[in-house]
Formats: C-alpha cells, sequence, structure tokens
C-alpha cells in the first residue's frame, strides 16, 4: 500500500488535473494505517522491525498527508473558477465532499452578488435535506464527513446510528450499512 500511495502521490504531482484514484483508495489506506498500528502495537519496541515500522508510519502519515491536500486543492481551485470536477477522478469520500465545496462556492457567490448590489448580505446555511436515517453497519467503516458536514463515526460492525439520508445511501449501495425502518405506533 505504500508503493501505492507513492505512485499516487507523484502522479497527482506531476498533473494539473485531478488523476483518477480507485473509488475505495481512501478505505483501503485507512485499512493500511490501522494494520501498521496493529503490528507496532506486537512488535517488540527495541527492535529493528519496530524502527522500520515507525519509519514507514511517518512517510507514508507524510505522502498520504501530501497527496490528500494535493487533491482538495485541486479540487477547490476547479470550484473557485467555476470549472467542472471530473467526478470519474472523485474517490466516493471525495465525491460527497464535492457537494459540499459546491454549496459552499454558491453560498459564497451569493454573498457578493448582495453586496454589489448594494444589499445586505445574509449568510442561509443550505439545508441539507433533513432527513436523516437510522442504519445497522455491517462492516468497520472509519469516520465520514457527512453532507451535514458533521463527523460520524468510525464504525464497528452492528454499531447503530443516525446519519443524513444522502450518506446512508452512498454507504447502503458500497454494502456497509443497511439501513433500519422504525414503526411509530
Amino acid at each position: 500500500m505504500y508503493d501505492e500511495i507513492l505512485n499516487a502521490w507523484k502522479i497527482e504531482k506531476a498533473h494539473e488535473d485531478l488523476q483518477p484514484l480507485p473509488k475505495d483508495f481512501y478505505r483501503r489506506v485507512s485499512m493500511y494505517f490501522k494494520q501498521l498500528a496493529e503490528n507496532l502495537r506486537i512488535v517488540d519496541r527495541e527492535s529493528v522491525s519496530a524502527e522500520l515500522l515507525k519509519s514507514e508510519v511517518e512517510y507514508a502519515t507524510m505522502l498520504f498527508t501530501r497527496l490528500y491536500k494535493l487533491r482538495i486543492d485541486k479540487m477547490i481551485s476547479k470550484i473557485v473558477k467555476n470549472q467542472e470536477v471530473a467526478r470519474s477522478s472523485l474517490t466516493d469520500e471525495e465525491d460527497a465532499l464535492i457537494r459540499s465545496l459546491k454549496l459552499f462556492k454558491e453560498e459564497s457567490d451569493t454573498i457578493v452578488e448582495s453586496i454589489l448590489n448594494g444589499r445586505e448580505p445574509q449568510i442561509i446555511l443550505p439545508e441539507f435535506g433533513n432527513k436523516v436515517t437510522f442504519v445497522r453497519f455491517l462492516k468497520e467503516s472509519p469516520a465520514i464527513v457527512g453532507m451535514d458536514l458533521k463527523t460520524y463515526g468510525p464504525f464497528r460492525p452492528e454499531d447503530l446510528a443516525y446519519m443524513p439520508e444522502e450518506n446512508a445511501e452512498i454507504l447502503e449501495k458500497r454494502g456497509i450499512v443497511a439501513k433500519i425502518k422504525i414503526k411509530m405506533t
């Protein structure tokens, strides 16, 4: 996984446009870091293996952070310039995030327009579809940022949670959650 992160960073850095990543890239990176942490926990802290693992964690963290920041910067740049972001290049998490960024840009443009037209700007927070859904997690999941910009998780199998319907639908399609219907009597 380290090599995959390194290659993704090199490719991303070499191109102006956002480069495609597998839809599950961040989930796999999360599992990689979880495995590294587990390996560090069980290895003798004074061994050469421990030092190698610590170095791998340090460099992998640095590379992943740079890759993620570079991708976010590219997305924000496109949105600010009113350019379309190629959704085929996005991971599932980025696809959900891009919608929030677009809403932010629209609200920002509305404020500027109000000011330029001599009106006092009003900040109206966008509705994220007040619908929440109750779900049961079928698989482990890292923390996610919901459509309402709140953080949910991390989750283990059989955990129950309320979350925005849009997020629940994405996770359900991936087989990570099952929606739970609640009947009120």
